[in-house]
């Protein structure tokens, strides 16, 4: 039940770095911490020295890596007990043990810090999880721009596939035409290749974040290698957004609470269509439902978005024609005659000016009743 993330921002605000001590600040003074820190290293190992290639301290790094090797990369049931190897592998290279636990129990990170010895700036980080973050942070937590790379997820069948095709990827072939290429041979909307070839083949975030949350504009790489781009808050999609469906579907529009919400167009891979209208909780209630040879139906839609409008009308652009009626177990039932297009936008716009009347009326109406009164 501990959030080791959480626990990490915790431990730098007021504990040494690496250190497992619970004792107030307020009973230690600065000059016995660090004398507490400097008995635990061990002579001829400068734990303060930095990894050029990397950014994090060079005995820090090196732990991870063993660790990541030997328990984080290898089958749940061939893993070492963490405790185990963390005291083996201090044993055997002569390493503080409280040290190797802290980077197994709460990662690396390389970057600055504030005063407080909190993580503000720029900086990365790589988790427990083997979870890895690049980018803002502030007093503690993630703050401003950043990528979040979920390695702990693994990678979906879609991104393994698409991963094994860029390595077989000629060094001259325009992206476009690897695009096509990848997409066609995994069955997959363009823009899901797209996206792996700019994020990468895991999942991911990248984008603004606001005390750890994402927040404001910024594009998900989800688990099944679907993708959002668009507004966020407080970790939910909220605002304008397009999600890329694996199939190559594409919602774009408004969203509310992680829903489809609001205004938009639902546009079905292969040209087989749209939806155009306004969506409810997550659910297309009204509009257009375009079809691939240019008709469109035009009414409400239930919770399945079937068409459920008696009063809906069918109409035929190609030919000017228009039909009211309704769908009954899948098929198109006519109340009335085809007419001429015109026609129906004569008499919808005659029926609006006569409703627009009768508000008026009604309003003028209302207006005398209370100046009668006073």
């Amino acid at each position: 039940g501990i959030d080791y993330e959480d626990l990490f921002f915790f431990d730098l605000q007021g504990f040494p770095f690496g250190k497992w001590n619970m004792a107030d600040d307020d009973d230690i003074s600065e000059g016995e911490l660090e004398e507490e820190e400097k008995e635990a290293e061990q002579p001829g190992i400068d734990y303060e020295e930095v990894d050029e290639a990397t950014g994090f301290k060079k005995p820090e790094w090196k732990i991870w890596k063993a660790y990541e090797e030997a328990v984080l990369l290898k089958p749940e049931d061939e893993r070492e007990e963490e405790e185990e190897w963390a005291e083996n592998y201090a044993t055997e290279n002569n390493l503080d043990r409280n040290r190797i636990t802290t980077v197994i129990k709460l990662g690396i990170y390389a970057g600055e810090r504030d005063e407080f010895n909190q993580r503000t700036g720029e900086g990365k980080a790589i988790y427990a999880s083997g979870d890895l973050y690049e980018g803002q942070y502030w007093e503690g937590k993630k703050n401003g721009q950043g990528q979040y790379i979920h390695k702990s997820q693994g990678m979906s069948e879609v991104d393994k596939l698409l991963s094994e095709l860029a390595k077989l990827r000629p060094e001259n072939q325009p992206t476009e035409d690897f695009v096509k290429q990848a997409a066609k041979a995994i069955a997959v909307g363009p823009d899901i290749v797209r996206a792996a070839l700019e994020y990468g083949f895991y999942p991911c975030y990248n984008g603004a974040y606001i005390n750890n949350l994402k927040h404001g504009k910024g594009v998900m790489k989800n688990k099944d290698g679907s993708v959002y781009k668009g507004d966020w808050k407080d970790n939910k999609r909220h605002g304008e957004g397009i999600y890329f469906y694996l199939n190559g579907d594409i919602y774009s529009g408004q969203w509310e609470d992680g829903l489809k919400h609001g205004s938009a167009c639902y546009t079905f891979a292969d040209n087989k269509g749209s939806y155009i209208g306004t969506w409810d909780k997550g659910v297309f209630k009204e509009g257009q439902w375009i079809m691939s040879d240019g008709n469109y139906y035009e009414g409400r839609f239930d919770s399945k978005n079937r068409p459920c409008d008696p009063m809906a009308v069918l109409k035929f652009p190609c030919c000017g024609l228009v039909q009211q009626g309704e769908y009954k177990k899948g098929k198109w039932c006519p109340t009335d005659q085809l007419i001429r297009l015109e026609d129906y936008q004569r008499a919808q716009e005659e029926q609006a000016a006569a409703e627009q009347a009768m508000r008026e009326q009604l309003a003028m109406q209302e207006m005398q009743q209370q100046s009668q009164q006073q």
